[in-house]
């Protein structure tokens, strides 16, 4: 066992015997803490950092999904193509909120003895901040900050269970909570040539924050008021730092723009962070006799090196203007990252049994293609429609069998909106919506006995749906 997921599988196997061979609880009442116990800390755990185009950035770019590496036309050119940045006539300064944001997930499991679950928050949206420096100095030479989210998730989900058969009572709680934040700062630096192509760079600073809590608490009683527990709890936090750059190419006629951008993967600078483990059972016999079953797993260590690998990404984009329309497409390659530690603990001996646990906290992804389409529909000067699409794959490596992210659906980006100008003040404002439907394997669900193994874990299947809306808001001045 080199994982705190193989651990918790440990921990499920006495739990069974536990009820099996001692208090006896009914099949439906097992099926029902098994499936809990795995689909709420392998599923919805970690459910969101397999995407790349979540986030969005910039005014008219926001409302155009970021379907606009080749046409970005406002100071998103920044994240988007900073070889645009110097063929843009964007003003100096740019703010984009979106200003709450709605998502839930649901599960509905193929096993009709468990009833759908789920979470929902209702919470205020990351923001972009650019702003652009102007200098005679400078000359054709154009310089701007930034900083952005590149990623974010609070998370927090609560479910219990209460049951009895005949004289046995059951109770169990599971708690999972989880937060990130990956904010990017950068430095862009762009130039033109002959105000048709623009080449450019920015240079990115990456912090990334993470931490995660899950537990699980069994309790039981026996017709004589003995009480037997089992609990367990993981515990991961770390603060990383990395550098990474953003290479892009921008190229404009009269109708049509085109634009290439390389992102490089990212090089570890410096970070730290800390494991903690603690798994216990108590007033266990699932041997058949008197003997004490009681076990405890349980470490903590402090001061761990860390480090987050984010991958290359290559993106083509295009935009064509025709009359009073112009159509943008996109899309963008993002390659695998093999299998690796973010924080790797020592091994260590358990307090009880003979047995060695390693929990390190590991990553991996696979290669991602994501592409889309949207649409401008200009009504006069001052006024335009946005809308636009976008895929947004899950890099979850299926193969890898790591436990620091678990999702694997993918999720459709669909973003409408509108821009109007007052003055020298552009204010843009939409809403996006995010959905996902799909239907995934569960494995190591129900347990059953096996003659020559003691315990085995048959496949499970559910159906899992997402869905989100972000309200946007953009002032440019």
């Amino acid at each position: 066992m080199n994982q705190v997921y193989d651990i918790f599988f440990k921990l499920l196997i006495i739990t069974y015997r536990f009820f099996d061979l001692t208090i006896v609880i009914s099949v439906k009442q097992l099926q029902i803490v098994i499936i809990f116990v795995v689909i709420i800390f392998s599923l919805v755990c970690r459910s969101q950092d397999t995407q790349y185009w979540t986030q969005t950035y910039g005014t008219t770019s926001t409302l155009l999904g970021g379907i606009v590496i080749g046409s970005v036309s406002d100071l998103g050119a920044t994240y988007y193509n900073p070889g645009n940045l110097s063929l843009t006539d964007d003003p100096n300064f740019l703010f984009t909120a979106r200003v709450f944001e709605f998502s839930s997930l649901q599960v509905d499991p193929d096993n009709s003895n468990i009833s759908d679950f789920g979470t929902t928050t209702f919470k205020p949206s990351p923001s972009f901040v650019v702003g652009n420096m102007t200098a005679d100095w400078l000359g054709k030479n154009r310089i701007a900050f930034s900083f952005l989210t590149r990623q974010t998730i609070d998370l927090r989900l609560k479910t219990r269970f209460d049951g009895t058969d005949d004289e046995n009572s059951l109770s169990t709680e599971f708690v999972l909570e989880e937060q990130l934040n990956d904010i990017w700062a950068g430095i862009t630096w762009s130039y033109p040539f002959e105000d048709k192509l623009g080449i450019g760079i920015t240079q990115y600073i990456a912090t990334r924050y993470y931490t995660s809590r899950s537990e699980v608490n069994v309790k039981t009683s026996d017709s004589l008021d003995r009480v037997s527990a089992i609990s367990g709890i993981t515990d991961y936090e770390y603060l990383d730092f990395r550098i990474l750059w953003k290479f892009g190419i921008g190229f404009t006629l009269e109708s049509i723009k085109f634009g290439l951008t390389i992102t490089s993967p990212s090089i570890s600078l410096f970070g730290s962070g800390s494991a903690d483990i603690n798994l216990s059972g108590a007033g266990l016999e699932y041997n058949g006799g008197n003997d004490n079953d009681d076990f405890l797993i349980s470490n903590f260590q402090t001061d761990l090196p860390s480090t987050y690998n984010s991958p290359l990404s290559i993106g083509l984009g295009a935009g064509y203007k025709f009359g009073n329309f112009k159509i943008h497409i996109a899309t963008e390659y993002f390659n695998k990252v093999i299998k690796y530690s973010i924080l790797s603990p020592e091994a260590f001996k358990a307090q009880t049994g003979d047995l060695t646990v390693s929990d390190d906290l590991t990553a991996a992804s696979d290669a991602v293609l994501n592409y889309g389409f949207g649409l401008e529909m200009y009504i006069n000067p001052k006024f335009t429609l946005y809308g636009a699409f976008t895929t947004d794959f899950s890099s979850y490596a299926k193969e890898a069998e790591t436990n620091s992210s678990i999702s694997r659906w993918n999720l459709y980006h669909v973003t409408a909106g509108a821009a109007f100008t007052i003055e020298k003040i552009e204010i843009t404002s939409g809403i996006a919506t995010s959905f996902a439907n799909d239907n995934i394997e569960f494995p190591n669900i129900i347990p059953t006995a096996d003659s020559e193994n003691g315990i085995i874990f048959p496949k499970q299947s559910a159906g899992v749906s997402s869905f989100r809306i972000k309200l946007i808001l953009g002032i440019t001045f």
